[in-house]
């Protein structure tokens, strides 16, 4: 038992360094991924939630909570025009006896190059503000086993511990985008095409969990790609793929979906906006299988996935569970007398 604790959270602060929080429905909060992607959406400003309840079952609570605004500027109403996109974000991931978890608050600013009717070329910085904390009070250590319970009253006996640190972290990106809609759809015509790539942690921040240990984090490349692909007038397939490698790990992430169109635009007024439904899986090279459900009503966005662990650590854990909520406005801007008409 004792042993048990004391390599779990060896291990545990090593996964902190070694990779990076994600969700699986990656592309619902691509902006803090990739940060050429803030303001590359339909609409002018937009707000959203993400929210992922991990390790169910595991006997401790593991949650992660994502919320950002989006806003653009100089994007016109023909979205026909080069413009900028700027976005904020904050991240709250804790879990575990320890409560040990990730704080942080960020800003991106990127540029939209419109370079032909239907494709544009976007790129990206973000700066943000990390927290890391913990109750290191909550743990027990070896040092604390009498031989037949752990007493926290004996001393601990390990390097003086280091529960708070911040630091600053940089990021950027590039991506290309090709839009492909209007009233013409065809079997196989390709609706949309997102190719993006990235670089997280530039500067390397460093870590520290006690006045001895002092690391880095490893930088975090990655590339991803989005298309929609139409069956006919209803019915489209969505494939989407999350390449990432930071240190010497590696995470693939892939997504198909079938979307249905519900309601179309209407073509005169354009006061009613597309709505579909999708349903498909996403999958992860570490062996994930997630059922996903997700309904646009043009404005608003809502989603669910459940994550199906299929590999050896489906032996401590075996499900997460994970919802996206966002709204843009996408026919008048909030803060001037943009519209889309």
């Amino acid at each position: 038992m004792k042993n048990i604790l004391v390599v779990g959270f060896i291990l545990w602060m090593g996964a902190y360094q070694a990779q990076d929080l994600f969700f699986t429905q990656y592309d619902k909060c691509l902006m803090v991924l990739n940060p050429s992607a803030a303001g590359s959406f339909d609409g002018f400003e937009r707000f959203s939630m993400q929210h992922k309840n991990q390790w169910v079952g595991a006997g401790t609570s593991f949650a992660s909570t994502l919320g950002s605004a989006e806003l653009t500027m100089g994007k016109n109403k023909f979205n026909n025009r080069s413009y900028l996109g700027a976005g904020m974000h904050f991240l709250r991931d804790v879990g575990g006896d320890a409560r040990f978890g990730t704080s942080a608050f960020g800003g991106t600013l990127s540029g939209h190059l419109v370079t032909s009717p239907k494709t544009k070329i976007s790129a990206g910085i973000q700066l943000s503000y990390t927290n890391r904390s913990g109750d290191f009070s909550k743990l027990q250590w070896y040092s604390q086993w009498n031989g037949n319970i752990f007493d926290p009253s004996n001393p601990v006996n390990e390097p003086s511990q280091v529960p708070k640190y911040s630091y600053i972290d940089a990021s950027a990106g590039v991506s290309f985008a090709l839009i492909n809609k209007g009233n013409g759809v065809g079997n196989g015509k390709m609706n949309a095409l997102n190719i993006g790539f990235f670089a997280q942690h530039l500067n390397r921040p460093k870590l520290r969990y006690n006045d001895i240990t002092l690391g880095r984090l490893y930088m975090k490349t990655g590339a991803h790609a989005e298309t929609e692909i139409a069956l006919d007038n209803l019915y489209s397939i969505e494939i989407k793929t999350l390449q990432l490698l930071q240190g010497r790990h590696y995470l693939g992430r892939y997504g198909l979906l079938l979307k249905i169109k519900m309601a179309q635009t209407a073509q005169i007024t354009r006061l009613k906006n597309d709505a579909f439904v999708s349903c498909g899986l996403y999958g992860s090279s570490t062996g994930t299988i997630s059922p996903a459900f997700l309904v646009d009503l043009g404005g608003l966005q809502f989603g669910f996935n459940y994550d199906l662990e299929l590999a050896r650590i489906s032996r401590a854990y075996r499900s997460s569970l994970e919802f996206t909520l966002s709204y843009a406005f996408t026919k008048n801007s909030l803060f001037n007398k943009r519209k889309i008409g």
